[in-house]
């Protein structure tokens, strides 16, 4: 559809998502490593097996976090390798995270995990905000012609 003043509705949404992109090298390494840290301890969880900081831990509460902890990683490393992944990311991280933390509060009172343990969810956290930052908007927004549209 084209408006009255000759700009596509398409290429509106295009400036805008470009708009909030980010082309910054160091926020995207920064993602990168913290979510193949996430990976480096998801994938061992997965097979409820923890040979680091999962001693006191429920199979349960490890495979569980090993999921979350995988797709977590999984899509920072998509983020710092396409930013415009970010706002399709965010929304699922943010489920991720909401998930992760009513578990984690049912699985400490519960006593299947041990506290120190709870502080690797950080790492979902981080990649979280990390997201969050690559849809941050940066420069001027688009310009939009006001009035009435003519639709066909």
């Amino acid at each position: 559809m084209t408006s009255p003043h000759g700009s596509d509705d398409a290429e509106f949404v295009l400036a805008e998502i470009n708009r909030r992109r980010r082309v910054d090298i160091a926020p995207r390494v920064a993602l990168a490593l913290v979510a193949a840290t996430q990976l480096f301890f998801a994938i061992p969880w997965l097979f409820a097996s923890s040979p680091m900081l999962g001693a006191a831990t429920a199979d349960l509460h490890l495979t569980r976090d090993g999921v979350l902890g995988i797709v977590f990683g999984v899509s920072g490393v998509a983020v710092a390798y396409r930013t415009r992944l970010a706002w399709f990311a965010l929304p699922l991280v943010f489920l991720l995270l909401l998930v992760q933390t009513v578990f984690a509060f049912i699985d400490h009172r519960a006593q299947h995990v041990a506290s120190a343990f709870e502080l690797l969810h950080l790492l979902g956290a981080l990649i979280g905000l990390g997201i969050a930052y690559f849809v941050r908007p940066r420069g001027v927004p688009a310009s939009r012609p006001t009035g009435l549209r003519r639709v066909k």
